[in-house]
């Protein structure tokens, strides 16, 4: 059973389990990530019945809910892509739909995985009661610092077409050296702290495929090394 933004929600008794993810959309035959920071929730309603959220995690607002029966949906990784993808998909019906995680530490989604599995398909009878010592869910830390999700969308392969570059430098042509060292002067040791919300960083203004011809003639490459972002593989992929 599902919901639209427009309906009403039911009123939630507990929060079971929450973690930091963005949802995916289809495009044709493809599936994109919404570069928005997400929210994945699982609840028990007022009803008593299991409730599988989607938040923005900026508006705090419920945009998707599904009610959830015991055994009917699973919650899995997606093997078409080397990314972070995950699918909660209906075994009495054709429903699917896809999450990318967006939590800092991937070591912990499949134990997120599992969680998700065992709250969506415990027994009614059973919700509310306490896990047993040797399943208990991931506590996601309340502190943890945001990860900057229009950059890490961007190293998805997904253009992110809400932000506007404040800066004079562009991606869309060949880096100048007085450019890059008028931006390495500014920039603070690389364990120093980001503010994950404050803008575009080095790894949106200096793109690997950009940077790379310069290093090739310019003793750069020590300096430049620990700024780099990393390349990752295109998490948009064929369904």
């Amino acid at each position: 059973m599902s919901s639209s933004s427009a309906d009403v929600f039911p009123a939630i008794l507990e929060v079971m389990l929450e973690f930091r993810a963005g949802k995916m959309f289809l495009e044709e035959k493809r599936v994109v990530p919404d570069t928005r920071k997400g929210l994945v929730r699982i609840a028990r309603g007022e009803e008593g019945l299991v409730h599988f959220q989607w938040l923005d995690r900026t508006q705090n607002i419920v945009e998707d809910d599904q009610i959830i029966f015991p055994n009917e949906a699973i919650f899995e990784k997606v093997n078409q892509t080397s990314g972070r993808v995950y699918i909660l998909k209906f075994n009495s019906d054709d429903r699917k739909f896809f999450f990318w995680m967006q939590e800092s530490n991937a070591d912990d989604d499949s134990q997120l995985c599992s969680s998700v599995n065992d709250y969506i398909n415990r027994p009614l009878e059973l919700l509310g009661e306490e896990e047993p010592d040797g399943s208990l869910p991931l506590q996601v830390s309340e502190d943890m610092a945001e990860d900057d999700i229009s950059s890490r969308a961007a190293n998805l392969g997904i253009p992110n077409l809400g932000v506007e570059a404040t800066s004079d430098v562009t991606s869309s042509g060949p880096v100048k050296l007085e450019d890059l060292q008028r931006i390495l002067s500014n920039i603070g040791p690389a364990d120093s702290i980001v503010d994950p919300d404050g803008g575009l960083g080095l790894g949106d203004i200096l793109k690997p495929d950009l940077i790379m011809p310069l290093m090739d003639t310019l003793p750069l490459e020590q300096r430049l090394a620990p700024y780099l972002p990393e390349v990752h593989d295109n998490v948009v992929f064929e369904f």
